[in-house]
């Protein structure tokens, strides 16, 4: 097994745990679905690229209580672009977890770092795109949040700390490549 050039913190934050939960993305399983197991988070990939999944976790992009206060006062229609839109978004979860992988386990440190930086500037990307939907009051009260809220949010806030600290060596300088054992 070939071992990362990371320290151990970073790794295994970018390299194993955020994979995970882009991969299992845990609101995505409605509880009506016929297939819904005690463990939903485990197949939150699959139940999101199949019908309900898809059109839950649109509406659950947004808490309702915010959203119909400050928006709309109905739910928003699930259009097939909409639809699209979503499936897209749950299939971008599988690239960005596998190429996280890939580039966190890399023995390049340009691409460890790249990858950082590309993704650290895209964690800004996805906290505005949940203030501009919420719109600017809703999205300072807290309280009203939902998980998937929170977790646009706080994990993307949390995870864009440590890639910057991997660019700017907070954990410590990124090993050399050349020196890196497998087994």
């Amino acid at each position: 097994m070939t071992r990362s050039i990371l320290p151990t913190f970073p790794l295994i934050i970018l390299g194993v745990i955020e994979p995970l939960m882009l991969y299992v993305p845990h609101s995505t399983h409605p509880s009506n679905c016929p297939n819904h197991s005690q463990f939903p988070s485990l197949e939150a990939y699959r139940v999101g690229i199949i019908n309900p999944g898809a059109q839950h976790y649109f509406t659950r992009q947004l808490p309702p209580d915010l959203l119909y206060t400050t928006k709309t006062t109905q739910p928003p229609e699930f259009s097939p672009q909409a639809e699209t839109v979503t499936l897209q978004l749950v299939n971008v979860f599988l690239l960005l977890a596998g190429l996280a992988v890939v580039c966190c386990f890399s023995k390049d440190k340009w691409t460890v770092k790249g990858y950082c930086v590309v993704v650290g500037l895209a964690d800004y990307g996805h906290i505005w795109s949940i203030y501009k939907g919420l719109g600017a009051e809703a999205f300072w009260e807290f309280g009203k949040w939902n998980d998937l809220v929170w977790g646009g949010v706080l994990a993307s806030a949390l995870l864009n700390l440590v890639r910057w600290g991997v660019v700017f060596d907070a954990f410590g300088r990124l090993k050399d490549g050349k020196k890196v054992k497998t087994k």
